[in-house]
């Protein structure tokens, strides 16, 4: 089955999260992206999908977006040529699928107080068989109920 390629462009960035959520419901397509165009505020939303899914997408989409007064423009590529399909969604899906590591915050030594001992953590997970108390010595492995832990009935209290 051959995919085809949607693009509807309406004005604004909440109109085009409406429009992709209305085409999301109600065909089976993909989204492939919103993208901001040059001025305007104008938002393309690129989605893929089978022939039929991706037209029926568009069509709900632009009757939804010409009832705000936002449609620009839209079209349907039914089944576009091979270099097509891959260049229009490549840099975008690579980009999105690996969200970037968080940074971690570098302190200097000098600035962390001596009385301050931070939290004690187990160094091996070997050792651990109970995701709940953490405890080395419980019984208890994971996934398995409740009640087999050692701290069972005891949290809450002081």
């Amino acid at each position: 089955m051959k995919q085809s390629l949607g693009l509807l462009e309406v004005s604004g960035l909440a109109l085009a999260i409406s429009c992709a959520d209305v085409m999301a419901k109600a065909a089976s397509i993909t989204l492939v992206g919103l993208e901001k165009t040059n001025g305007s505020g104008w938002m393309v939303i690129k989605i893929i999908g089978d022939v039929a899914s991706v037209q029926a997408a568009i069509s709900t989409g632009v009757s939804f977006a010409d009832q705000r007064d936002g449609l620009v423009a839209h079209k349907v590529i039914s089944r576009p040529g091979d270099g097509i399909l891959s260049h229009s969604i490549t840099p975008e899906s690579e980009s999105e699928s690996e969200p970037a590591p968080a940074p971690t915050p570098v302190v200097p030594h000098e600035e962390i107080p001596e009385d301050h001992a931070a939290p004690e953590a187990p160094q091996d997970a070997e050792l651990i068989s109970c995701n709940l108390c953490l405890d080395p010595a419980c019984p208890r492995q994971k996934g398995e109920p409740r009640s087999l832990c050692l701290h069972s009935g005891k949290r809450g209290e002081a």
